[in-house]
């Protein structure tokens, strides 16, 4: 199945130079704020989702995202919800309250909060799976996205095949390993990281512990 991965982690202008080349951006507003004027002229003729950043520490503020949304997203621009990572509660109540006031938010699926998302709605994130060991994130991925899905799933943090070959759901991802911040990430020229973001094919393999079930 066709994929879209993500560029994610664009702060500063050498590094959305660096990966202009792929039309598919996720951006953080916490990280741009203060939204630069550089980042202006990036915006022309690319898919766009704007993602809160509440993963980080210093994030920016519910009523700063909303604020940020109004002055800087782009009609044509996805956003995210608002979310609190690890509380599923909080994070169902700033969906409703987006929507209350008039938002179209994508709604971010974490750990705990309502799966019936994945038959409502059109697309859903999946967030909170990143700080799992990869026993934890398989069952909890299986359980999700194993059995009928409606919508289409984002997997937040995801770009390796295996964790989208298992699940015809899963159709996008994003990841910031391009970024050359330590020897692990520079193995590879940001030009060869490219080559992994965008538009990819996937082929399906079920997983087969789940296929034995079937029978």
């Amino acid at each position: 199945m066709e994929r879209i991965i993500y560029v994610a982690g664009v702060n500063r202008k050498h590094l959305a130079e660096q990966a202009s080349g792929v039309p598919y951006w996720l951006l953080s507003a916490t990280l741009l704020r203060k939204y630069p004027s550089w980042l202006e002229p990036y915006m022309r003729n690319r898919t766009v989702i704007w993602d809160p950043g509440t993963f980080t520490e210093d994030c920016i503020s519910y009523q700063g995202y909303r604020s940020y949304i109004d002055r800087h997203a782009k009609s044509k621009h996805m956003y995210m919800q608002y979310d609190e990572i690890g509380n599923p509660e909080a994070t169902a109540w700033y969906l409703q309250d987006m929507r209350r006031r008039g938002y179209s938010p994508v709604p971010i699926l974490q750990p705990g909060g309502d799966t019936e998302l994945l038959q409502t709605e059109q697309l859903v994130f999946i967030g909170g799976t990143v700080r799992m060991s990869e026993e934890e994130r398989i069952r909890y991925l299986d359980g999700l996205l194993c059995g009928p899905v409606s919508a289409r799933v984002h997997l937040l943090g995801m770009m390796l095949p295996k964790w989208f070959a298992p699940y015809n759901a899963a159709v996008q991802g994003d990841n910031t390993s391009w970024i050359p911040r330590s020897e692990w990430n520079r193995r590879k020229s940001v030009a060869e990281w490219m080559r992994e973001y965008g538009k990819q094919w996937i082929p399906a393999e079920p997983r087969r512990s789940v296929q034995l079930t079937l029978f």
